[in-house]
């Protein structure tokens, strides 16, 4: 693969890891960025890999679902208390969030916004879709400035 683009996002979101044995299990917040790398072996017809604003746009809805929400298990017993509290909630079919499980989310969401072919239309009227032969490289999620996951295929 000779070209490789990254666009970064920044996600503020809380989650809790019922299976873990320590601190983790307790309801807690992170500062995320989410790398996204896409590739290709050829430049489209505007001498890019992709535009970044496809990029932008494609992951824009399910990054806005996790940004300052709290993410748990489906199985978590705190679940109906936190839905019950009006939270704004995101729940992981039988997986607590960690970051690999959120990494693979966006991965997913991502390979099926690409693979549909759709378009993105901005609110000035701009149109923007992915090029042909576009490839998710990755899908890396920060959970602290030293620590990170990333999901590939």
């Amino acid at each position: 693969m000779p070209y490789r683009v990254c666009k970064t996002f920044e996600v503020e979101s809380g989650h809790r890891l019922s299976k873990h044995p320590e601190k983790c299990r307790f309801l807690h917040g992170h500062s995320r960025r989410v790398e996204v790398v896409l590739a290709a072996d050829a430049l489209d017809e505007r001498d890019m890999v992709c535009d970044f604003k496809v990029i932008k746009l494609a992951v824009a809805e399910h990054l806005d679902g996790l940004d300052h929400a709290m993410a748990v298990n489906s199985l978590d017993p705190l679940l109906p208390a936190l839905r019950e509290m009006g939270q704004r909630i995101v729940v992981f079919p039988e997986a607590d969030p960690t970051t690999e499980v959120m990494a693979k989310s966006i991965y997913d969401h991502l390979r099926r916004q690409i693979e549909s072919g759709r378009t993105f239309q901005t609110d000035d009227g701009v149109t923007y879709r992915f090029p042909a032969g576009i490839r998710i490289e990755r899908v890396r999620v920060w959970e602290t400035s030293g620590s990170w996951a990333e999901y590939q295929a």
